[in-house]
């Protein structure tokens, strides 16, 4: 039963590895092979011979995928097979003790080389444009533009159709030009976001995409937002260096406040000498004793001095750790604060961006639709797909119906019409 238990188990490993290297990626070559993992990608793990320990674990948004027996690992941006790798190495031998079906308990020990790490689901491809049903597309090996197309229902041109074209351009033209100041403020905003982020003086205007505005227009936007750093930061040095300032005067009391202890310490070992010496020269009858009364109440007003100074130190020492948090507090509430600003202008300029798109379509759409329609021409799509090729930038890649897909592509399809809107400037 042992060597048999022992021979299943090994070609539960074979499986596995099999398994793991015959994914929807394994034929399609090198390149392939060197997918790199992205928050929305589903694993699959399981243990060989432990089929309890079978479980599929999706890479979170912080591109960290939380292991049983391990924890969280970093996943994005590695191959499956690095990742896999790092999961053995860090998975410890152990025993378990699992209970069957029959309810015994059995003792199986796990080691790394006994795991097996496949990719159960990709992210899905997302299509938008002129097509019937745009959305998300859950993505297949192989796929190809034409096939997401036809998974969104075609292409559709009508959908873009109004009642009424004509009567419609100036509003749209009047909201597209307003979308777009929009666009510029939300790009000028977070590229201010973003320096005074960083804690510099000035953000990088190239950052900011060339929209169709008037030059004084756009320029006003920048000259804005600059003034708005310059001030932010100006407000931020000036509490903190307020803090700071704090912080510097409590090490000078503290420092004042020792030395003063040091020397009431030393005139207090004095007292207790002079003490001794008159209490001798009382017991011998030389001094009366009045003398060594005296003598001890001074003794007594130094000690008391002593301890007061110590207890005034003592505070000053928490009153400068107060002040210490109290910077820090400060730079974390600080960089908290800028990073929500970030993300709701991220939220923002992506809305944004999706008006604008849906807004330049109408334009595009309200005077050639319709005519292309009745005429019979138009229609040839135009096809952009962007693709992440790391977690800050997105590549945007020329493709046609047969262009294959990867996993988390946004495919753009736009039928082609006789002319293109230019904005005024």
């Amino acid at each position: 039963m042992a060597g048999l238990g022992t021979g299943m188990r090994a070609a539960a490993l074979v499986v596995g590895a099999l398994a793991a290297a015959g994914g929807p990626w394994a034929s399609r070559g090198a390149a392939a092979a060197e997918y790199r993992l992205q928050p929305g990608d589903v694993l699959e793990f399981s243990v060989a011979g432990v089929p309890e320990m079978r479980q599929k674990l999706a890479v979170n948004l912080d591109g960290e995928v939380s292991f049983p027996l391990i924890g969280e690992v970093k996943a994005a941006g590695r191959p499956v097979a690095e990742l896999r790798e790092t999961v053995k190495s860090l998975l410890p031998n152990r025993s378990l003790t699992l209970r069957g079906q029959d309810g015994k308990e059995t003792l199986t020990v796990i080691s790394g080389d006994e795991i097996t790490l496949a990719i159960a689901e990709y992210r899905p491809v997302y299509v938008s444009g002129d097509v019937a049903k745009p959305g998300e597309q859950p993505y297949r090996a192989g796929l190809s533009v034409r096939q997401a197309v036809s998974l969104a229902g075609g292409y559709d041109l009508q959908r873009f159709r109004m009642e009424s074209p004509i009567l419609q351009t100036a509003d749209l033209r009047g909201e597209y030009q307003t979308l777009w100041t929009d666009f510029a403020r939300a790009q000028a905003e977070g590229a201010r976001l973003r320096a005074e982020l960083e804690g510099r003086r000035d953000f990088d205007r190239k950052s900011v995409t060339e929209a169709p505005l008037p030059a004084p227009v756009l320029n006003a936007i920048i000259d804005n937002e600059q003034k708005i750093l310059l001030a932010r930061n100006a407000d931020f040095t000036r509490e903190r260096d307020h803090l700071t300032r704090t912080v510097a005067l409590y090490d000078s009391r503290i420092t004042v406040l020792t030395e003063q202890r040091k020397k009431e310490d030393e005139g207090a070992e004095l007292d207790a000498s002079e003490i001794e010496r008159i209490n001798d020269l009382t017991r011998r009858g030389v001094v009366p004793i009045t003398r060594a009364l005296e003598t001890r109440r001074l003794s007594l007003l130094s000690s008391t001095r002593a301890l007061q100074i110590g207890v005034q130190a003592e505070q000053a020492k928490k009153d400068r750790q107060d002040a210490a948090r109290a910077v820090e507090r400060l730079e974390d509430q600080h960089r908290s604060d800028l990073l929500k600003e970030l993300q709701d202008n991220d939220v923002k300029l992506a809305q944004t961006r999706a008006k604008l798109q849906a807004v330049g379509e109408k334009l595009l759409y309200t005077g050639v639709v319709r005519s292309q329609l009745v005429r019979g021409t138009g229609g040839t799509p135009q096809i952009a797909v962007y693709r992440r090729t790391d977690p800050t930038h997105r590549e945007r890649i020329a493709a046609d119906e047969e262009t294959e897909l990867q996993p988390g592509d946004t495919v753009e399809i736009a039928l082609r019409v006789e002319y293109e809107f230019k904005p005024t400037q």
